[in-house]
């Protein structure tokens, strides 16, 4: 059973839920009865995942006193990750300055994020929540022995006569982003049903309110353009729009960083709409909905809600000028001013951004580079941090974990592979100079920080091939059981490898059959043998689903975090240029007609992170077949880059062989990955062995193929897709226009 403070105890936390809960802070009230009357007004603003991003606090603040201005009757709520992988200002201050900044800023009550728990629940119990002046909310954490909420379920804010109830629930994917031994003895329910639940219990608890207002520390995996529901693929999500109690007038999102704002129809109520929104992350946005309530007694959502941008240009204050402005903003520059003399010291140098993956909402491809749609703002802040695919910012620290094992003398007797959760990954790294002038290329300590801000401690231990092998199934991924996180999410989180792995997988198979084929050092993995991984500690206690990283031999703590392993990595590797190169790529057999040569659906393959070049064609060396290429083109039906490379003239090969493939690409990027193919993988039967039977192979014209007579080469190789000056196919569609050998 959980050690929870006394102070808690007293306000009604053993008891679950009850009048006490709402008695925090001096804008939350007693109960009593609600005294709106139609025609009065309320307004509702919420962020979400501020992460210590009190370099930006300038500009939320201005945005909300501006609101606050215009309306007698408003709250500020967060959607829960104040603090927890924070700007480098607040995290080297232990988010003190966050805190103090949102006190400041008078929020009135805040959605418990999973960030929250990084240092353990008793530091939220006991440190963060006795710091805030506005309550923490849960309705959907438990003791697990003994089933009762340990947090908070709601909170009601009086605002000129008007009762804003607030419930707060925090994502279930915290037991896989939190270290296990940070929130040891909890349980997280389902957040929808919690809130419902919550609902219910204040009817029967004649808990009496105006609005109600549900903030998820959950939300929708996709961005949208304001007045339309984001494309979504989380159940989570659609569950939160659609079985949400009807009692909610707006609901507010967070977790997953992304950015909409729209009216979803209320469930039983034909024609009645309600808010959902999500700001986006570390004070980008600030959501602002207004209600009015009506001659039917409900709060009816007057437009679109909408968002509010909060940067402000540099040099530019703000409008108007307020004690809670001047208050925020000098907390907030009091602590970057203190954090900014042991951040300034340079720790190492780059020769072109080292980023996160930016993903077709944020970046396109001009003129052949990655270039972001919008000018970089503010560096701290902005990033592209698409998690489901790998990245250069990825390849760099998985590099960098493995460099410092071995550089220090304990990588041990068994090879060392790097592995970097994409979740710990906060920051870029920016060839420009930021604000603090620090030089072109240069990697000051406060930008290694922010990059990896968490203060994990280095772990190192042994797993076999096939534990590996499953530990790069589980990026798909899963809970306790093995089975979805959520029912029917196949979330991906692509975790960064050292450069000593290349592997290739097909996400169209059955879970846990979705690795082809993987390498270690240009070698295939031995399952039997022994191998090194070297990762932040919060991984080999699970997180991030990590479930056979748990079960490693001989886990041992390197005694270094790993933000200092960085730094130590930088410092050895001046000028470091990002690696473009992708690791890992998707390999789909498209199935064909018996007797027909197999196709590769190749994707993947290149790199979302900025800098890096677009890939035009993909090359597939079959070793004594020959190489094929195919155009590597984007296809709306498949969502992303495809080459479909044929085969051409491969229909059989000899029983019991497989087919070796080294993928390519052009413009070179490095990326090389080989794969064997066996023949039933393949589809193909076996050749005939009768003497002179012809040995299968065509080429695309670029004179890597190989004759079997004793004649002169018959490819004279006159420009790509031609032999002897006649055109191969057509290069129409995805991945044609393979030539023949002549």
């Amino acid at each position: 059973m959980l050690d929870i403070p006394a102070r808690r105890l007293g306000r009604g936390v053993a008891a679950g839920l009850g009048a006490a809960a709402v008695a925090v802070a001096s804008a939350v009230v007693p109960l009593g009865a609600a005294a709106a009357d139609p025609g009065d007004q309320v307004t509702l603003m919420t962020f979400n995942d501020f992460h210590g991003a009190i370099g930006g606090a300038d500009g939320l603040v201005c945005a909300v006193e501006t609101v606050r201005a215009e309306s007698d009757t408003s709250v500020l709520l967060s959607a829960g990750d104040n603090v927890g992988g924070s700007a480098f200002a607040s995290a080297v201050q232990n988010d003190e300055p966050t805190i103090d900044v949102l006190n400041a800023m008078g929020v009135d009550a805040t959605a418990i994020g999973n960030h929250e728990y990084d240092q353990g629940v008793e530091d939220l119990l006991e440190r963060i929540e006795p710091r805030t002046a506005f309550p923490d909310l849960a309705a959907n954490v438990y003791d697990e022995a003994t089933g009762e909420r340990i947090h908070d379920a709601y909170a009601v804010i009086d605002r000129d006569g008007v009762k804003i109830a607030v419930i707060g629930a925090v994502t279930t994917k915290t037991v896989g982003k939190v270290s296990p031994a940070a929130i040891e003895g909890l349980e997280f329910g389902d957040p929808v049903d919690a809130v419902n639940d919550v609902v219910a219990e204040m009817a029967s608890d004649g808990v009496e309110y105006d609005v109600l207002v549900a903030s998820y520390h959950e939300g929708a995996s996709a961005n949208a353009e304001p007045g339309v529901a984001p494309d979504n693929t989380d159940p989570i999500f659609d569950k939160i729009v659609t079985e949400t109690s009807a009692e909610v007038d707006a609901i507010f999102n967070g977790d997953s960083h992304r950015v909409y704002n729209f009216n979803a129809p209320v469930p039983g109520q034909d024609g009645e709409e309600r808010a959902i929104v999500q700001t986006g992350a570390s004070a980008a946005n600030l959501g602002v909905v207004n209600l009015e309530l009506g001659e039917d007694g409900d709060w009816d959502v007057q437009g679109m809600p909408e968002l509010i941008a909060t940067s402000l240009e540099e040099g530019e204050t703000c409008a108007i000028t307020t004690p809670v402005v001047e208050d925020v903003t000098q907390i907030a520059q009091d602590a970057i001013d203190q954090a900014a003399v042991v951040g300034a010291e340079p720790v190492g140098s780059v020769d072109g951004d080292v980023t996160t993956s930016w993903d077709d909402s944020k970046a396109s491809y001009v003129d052949g580079i990655r270039t972001p749609d919008e000018p970089i703002g503010n560096q701290a802040t902005t990033k592209g941090d698409n998690r489901t695919r790998h990245s250069a910012a990825g390849n760099m620290l998985a590099d960098s974990m493995r460099w410092y094992l071995e550089d220090a003398g304990l990588g041990g007797e068994h090879e060392v592979i790097g592995f970097m959760n994409p979740g710990g990954i906060r920051a870029e790294l920016w060839y420009e100079e930021s604000a603090a002038d620090e030089g072109e290329g240069v990697v000051t300590y406060a930008e290694a920080n922010s990059m990896v801000p968490f203060g994990n401690t280095l772990n190192a231990g042994e797993v076999t091939g096939a534990q590996f092998e499953q530990m790069l199934e589980e990026q798909w991924q899963r809970n306790a059981e093995g089975g979805a996180v959520d029912p029917g999410d196949e979330s991906f989180l692509a975790f960064g490898v050292s450069e000593n792995v290349e592997y290739a997988f097909d996400s169209s198979a059955e879970r846990d059959d979705r690795i082809v084929d993987i390498r270690i050092d240009g070698e295939p993995i031995d399952p039997d043998a022994m191998y090194t991984i070297v990762a932040a500690s919060f991984l080999f206690e699970g997180g991030d689903n990590m479930h056979a990283l748990s079960d490693a031999a001989n886990v041992r703590d390197s005694g270094v975090l790993d933000r200092d392993a960085f730094i130590q990595y930088l410092a050895a590797h001046e000028g470091l240029t990002p690696d473009f190169s992708q690791r890992q790529a998707e390999l789909q057999i498209l199935a064909g007609e018996a007797g027909t040569a197999p196709v590769l659906r190749l994707g993947k393959l290149e790199s979302q992170s900025l800098g890096a070049p677009e890939i035009r064609t993909v090359s597939v060396d079959t070793g004594e077949h020959g190489t094929v290429e195919a155009p590597y083109v984007h296809s709306e039906e498949l969502g992303g880059y495809y080459a479909d490379v044929t085969l051409e003239g491969l229909t059989c090969l000899a029983e019991g062989t497989s087919l070796p493939l080294t993928l390519t690409t052009v413009p070179d990027t490095g990326t090389a990955i080989t794969v064997e193919l066996s023949t039933e993988r393949l589809g193909l039967a076996a050749c005939s062995e009768e003497p002179g039977a012809e040995h299968p192979g065509k080429v695309n014209g670029k004179a890597k193929g190989h004759d079997r007579g004793n004649g002169p080469r018959q490819n004279d190789n006159r420009g790509p897709g031609h032999n002897n000056g006649t055109p191969g196919g057509s290069n129409s569609g995805i991945g044609k226009g393979v030539g023949r050998q002549g």
